[in-house]
This record gives structure tokens, sequence and C-alpha cells, in this order.
């Protein structure tokens, strides 16, 4: 029956999200776990060291008997807390990392006994015990933050903001311990002065990036509490002060320091537990929430079996009876109608594609829709096969007129040779062979335009980097009204340069568009380009004086520069742009924008854009001034008419 596949497929999909939903739950339940038999007394184990390392701190400096009481009270404490780390079950370090950090600990933790005698026996300083509570603290932070974490994306923002305030707690803690620890000689060595600054600093950026709403229940509110108290205002002037200040000397807001630091670090520690406890009760709920959700999933899933079944049973006959009626339509199709537009279109009749569009199928069943969709898919198929005749029609179009120009540029350059053959010393030679040199670099250009049309590689390459200046005027040589098109060369102290591969291809696109500024401007006015450096690379401007191009046309051309057509050429209309196209093809090959915009002269501005992989910055002042001499040189021959602009161009773009 057709049913047994998608059951089967159905049945498969359910068990493999039903195992992805166990593996979840297993997870974490162990994560839950990890959170109460690790992490929790982790978290204990931490402030019983806080604690002792500010007691140490204090009992250090003054020596006196009530401190070394408290400080004995708190070692007690310490030893019950570590007590109770180590009866965690062993089963709760179930990964590498986590066992890696568990060892750092229990060795921090195995050094207590040895380090609180050098303590009492006098030969471990101050400086050397805040240093060893201060790294078994930490070994309990990295452990704590490696058994709260978790790989549930639900939970992961609760774990950072509890891993947050742990991490807050002990940098508050370090502070303590310093500020307590100087009291009693009212003494800070600027060692200790150093290390508050750098505590203090990482304290802050903990409480900037900590996002208490991610806190479990109740926990923002008492985040909210502690840092709107009174205490914790007496700790940030305190703090300030202690930044502001210089030397040994405790600032005069310090004796206010331990009766605001005991309860505002108190309560952190408080809500660290709590949190803890928040995070394992939330990974216990949603494993408890995916239990049921795969019960439900189970039985829901045996149900729709069960009723697709018994309807799939029913629509069977139902179905092969149109699946017979479908079959007939189909071939149809493919036997009788697709054929006989073929044939019509192989005879020379011109078919209007937008006759072939078919109407939208009427809503109806699963059925009528596939009947509607392979009707669609015929007529989209007649469709292409019209334009793909259109295409045809039109690339020969566009090919016929590209050789027609070359063509008509060949038989000029023709005559003019046949002139000079007959002439002998007469003065006027020398321009004869700059309009012959500048026709022949003409008649090169367009006949690359069947090269880039065709999506061939450029033929003209080269290696070396030319400078911008050069690489513009090259593009005016090979225009028929150059001398229409005044250039605005880069700053002689800087001279930016066009990488060697991109040469040939930027020429020739400014070229084009040079061409086509000339060609639609009135023959009084000029064309100007200019080169201005971006944050981008390299701006272009070629600007002429013409009429301009109606917006629909100018659009319809920035669409054409952007997004390029294939070689069928139907896409460029009755009349195509070739040498927008052109210019269409060279940018896409070289990653260049080109945007043609409104001059506020009336005509036309067009933006060219040079990506700053194509540019390379040279120095070379005497080089410039050699290259703006033989400018002015070969200008000031043109305008005698000795023809060395035509000589130039030429140079440059066989270069």
């Amino acid at each position: 029956m057709p049913f047994v596949v998608p059951a089967v497929l159905a049945t498969g999909i359910w068990g493999y999200t039903a195992a992805g939903l166990v593996d979840e739950q297993i997870q974490l339940w162990a994560e839950s776990d990890r959170a109460t038999s690790v992490a929790a007394p982790a978290q204990t184990v931490l402030s019983r060291l806080q604690e002792e390392r500010r007691l140490t701190a204090v009992w250090q400096t003054s020596r006196a008997g009530s401190d070394r009481s408290k400080l004995d009270a708190a070692r007690e404490k310490t030893d019950a807390a570590v007590t109770s780390y180590r009866k965690a079950s062993m089963s709760a370090f179930d990964t590498h990392r986590l066992r890696n950090l568990a060892e750092k600990l229990d060795d921090a933790l195995d050094d207590l006994e040895d380090r609180r005698s050098a303590i009492d026996d006098r030969e471990l300083d101050g400086d050397g015990a805040f240093q060893y509570f201060t790294g078994a603290v930490q070994a309990g932070v990295n452990l704590f933050g490696a058994a709260v974490s978790s790989d549930d994306g639900n939970r992961a923002h609760s774990v950072e903001a509890t891993t947050a305030v742990v991490r807050l707690t002990e940098m508050l803690s370090r502070e303590d311990a310093l500020i307590s620890g100087a009291l009693p000689s009212r003494k800070l060595t600027p060692q200790a002065r150093t290390r508050f600054s750098q505590y203090l600093a990482i304290q802050q950026e903990i409480r900037a990036a900590l996002n208490a709403r991610d806190l479990p229940v109740g926990g923002a509110a008492s985040y909210g509490e502690i840092t709107d108290s009174a205490q914790w205002t007496t700790i940030g002037v305190v703090e300030d002060a202690m930044t502001n200040g210089e030397g040994t000397a405790l600032p005069r807001q310090a004796p206010a320091w331990p009766g605001a630091s005991e309860g505002v670090i108190g309560d952190l520690q408080s809500l660290g537990a709590e949190s803890v406890r928040g995070v394992a009760d939330a990974g216990s709920e949603r494993a408890d929430d995916l239990l049921l959700a795969s019960l439900l999933g189970s039985a829901a899933t045996l149900i729709a079996l069960t009723a697709g079944a018994l309807l799939a049973s029913r629509g069977r006959r139902s179905t092969l009876r149109r699946i017979a009626d479908l079959q007939r339509r189909t071939e149809e199709l493919s036997d009788v109608w697709l054929p006989q537009l073929l044939a019509r279109i192989e005879r020379g009749e011109r078919i209007d594609p937008e006759s072939l569009a078919a109407g939208r199928q009427p809503s109806a069943d699963e059925m009528e829709r596939l009947a509607g969709a392979i009707e669609h898919l015929g007529r989209v198929a007649a469709e292409s096969a019209v334009r793909q005749s259109l295409g045809r029609e039109g690339s020969e179009k566009v090919f016929a007129q590209l050789i027609r120009r070359t063509q008509i540029l060949i038989h000029r350059l023709i005559s003019l040779l046949d002139d000079l053959e007959r002439k002998h010393e007469d003065s006027d030679l020398l321009k004869d062979i700059f309009k012959v040199d500048h026709l022949a670099t003409r008649v090169r250009r367009h006949a690359e335009n069947l090269v880039i049309l065709s999506g061939s590689p450029p033929t003209r390459r080269m290696t070396a980097p030319v400078s911008i200046t050069d690489v513009m005027r090259s593009a005016v040589a090979e225009t028929e009204a150059y001398t229409r098109v005044k250039i605005k060369n880069q700053p002689a102290d800087r001279r930016l340069a066009l990488t060697g591969r991109a040469v040939s291809d930027v020429t020739h696109l400014l070229a084009e568009l040079i061409e086509n500024g000339t060609s639609f401007s009135p023959p009084d006015t000029q064309v100007f380009v200019s080169a201005t450096k971006v944050a981008k690379g390299l701006a272009i401007h070629v600007e002429d004086h013409g009429l301009g191009v109606p917006e629909e046309l100018r659009h319809k051309a920035n669409h054409l520069l952007a997004h390029p057509p294939k070689l069928d050429m139907t896409a460029l209309g009755a009349d195509p742009r070739l040498g927008h196209f052109v210019v269409a093809r060279l940018a896409e090959r070289n990653n260049i924008k080109v945007e043609l915009r409104e001059s506020v002269y009336g005509g036309t501005l067009v933006v060219v854009l040079l990506p700053a992989d194509l540019l390379e910055e040279v120095d070379s002042p005497v080089l410039d001034q050699l290259t703006s001499a033989v400018a002015a040189s070969n200008m000031a021959a043109v305008s005698s008419g000795t023809g060395g602009l035509g000589g130039g161009g030429h140079a440059v773009s066989d270069v």
C-alpha cells in the first residue's frame, strides 16, 4: 500500500526525534546532578576559602588574639566545607575537563594544612598567603564554571549569569582581603594597591557584562537589592578613594569598608548558592518536560499512523482513478501540444511568449494542483523554447552590429593607408599617421568587444602597474572625439597606480564610457574625466554636458551595469546599448561598480568605483615630474598638429 512508505518514514522520523529527546533528557539530568553534587559543594568551599583568606590577612597584620580566634573558627568551617565537597559522587566528574579541574582544586586543598602551618610559624608572609588562597579559589571558580556549564540553549544564559555572580564575588573578596589586611597598620604596599586596581577593573567588567535578568527565578531581585543597598554605595566610595589615592596610606574612608563588604560579600555568596540550586532545578524540570514530550509524541504518532492507514485504505480507489486522468492530460501535453509548438518555431513562425503564460490553477486538492503544476511545467518549457529562439535572433543582431562597426573602421583605415602610399614628403604626413594610429586603436577596441561578449579572457595583459593618469589618457586615446575630453590628473607628489592585470579592462571600460559621453552630447561641449581617492578604493568620474538620460532609461542602464545578462541579449531590448553591455561585462570581471547619475549640469555623470585590491600606491616624485613633462609635450604637439598624443596613446595601449 502507498501508506507503508510514509508510515515507515514517520516512524523513523519520530524515532530519531524521540532518541534526540531522550539523549537531551539524559544530558540535562547529568548537568543537574553536576550542579548539585559538584558545583554547590565547590561554591561553599569557595566562600569558606574567601573568608579564611581575609581573616588570615587581618591576623598577619594585627597579631591580635581576637583576630586569631576568628581565624581558627574560619578554618574549622573551611575544613567542614572541604570534607563535604570531597564526599561528592565521583560519577559526577563525567568529563575529562571536569576531572582535570577537580584535580587542580584537590592539589590546592591538599596543601592547605602545610600553608596554615607556615602562616602560623611566620614562614609565609602576607603576600604569599594571599597568593595561595587566591590560586586555590581560582581553581574552585574554574571547576564551578565547568560543573554548571550546559549545552542546552535555554539554560546557557542562566549558567553564564550564575558563573558571573561567583566571579564577581571572588573579585570583591580579593579587594576585601587586601583592604582588611591593611587596616590594622593603615598602610597598603604599592604592589597591593596595583592588585586592588586590577581586581576592581575586572569586577567592573564582570558587572557590565552580567545580565541580572538571566539569573534563576528571584535572582534578579536579589541582585538588585544588593547593588541598590547603602553597603554597596559605601564599597563604591572606598573603591574610588583607593583608585584616586597615592602612596602607602589608606584613604580616610577605608575604615567603613569591613562593615559594608561583609554584608555585600555574604549576600553575593548566598545569591550564588541560590542560583546554583535554581540552575539544577531548572535542568531537572526541563528533563521532566522532555520525558513528557517523548511520551505524548509517541502516543500521537501511533494515533496518527492508525488514522492514516484507515484514510489511505478508503482513498486508494479514488486516487487510482484520478491518476489515470492525470496521465491522460500529461500525455496530451507532451505528445501533442509541445511538439506542435516546436514545429511552429522550426517553421520560423513568430510566437509571442506572453501568449504562452498559463493562468493560475484554482485552489484545489493535491491532485489538481499536481495537474496544474505539470501543465505549467509544459508551458514554461514552451516559453523557454520561444525565448531561446528570440535570444538567438537578438544575439545575431548584436554581433552583426559589432561586425558592421568593425568593417566600417577597417575600410576607413585602408582608405587612409592608400592615401599615404600616394604621398611622399608631404608636410601633413605625420598628421595622417596619427589619424591612422588613432583609428587603428579604435578598431582594436571594437574588435575586443567581440571577445568580451563571448566571455573569453582579455587578449591584452600586463604585469607592471600603470598610473591612473596614464590609464585615463590611454582610454581617451581610444575614443574618436578625444580632443573634447579633459583629464584632471592625480597630485604630483603621490602616484596611484592600477595593478597590471586590470589595466586592459579598465582602459577599455573607461574608453566605452567616454565614447558614450562624447557621442551623446553636443559637439561644442567637453567631457571631463577625474579620479578621487575614497575609502573603498578610487572613484573615477566621467561627466558630459549633454541633455542627459531619462530616469527610466538610466534606471534600466544601471540595472544592466549591475546585473549583466548572458550572451542571450533579448533582455537588452530592441536597440541594445552595446557599450553598456561591454562595460557591465568588464566591471563584473574585475568587481568594479559602475553607476549612471544625473549631472548637476544637465548631462550624465558616470561613477566608476575601482576596489582597493586593484590599486597600488607608488611614491616616485622624479618619475611623476618626467611624466608631467611628457604629457605637457604631447598636449603641445597636439595643439600644433604634430600628433604627439596619438603616438603616446598607442604606446600606452600596447604596453
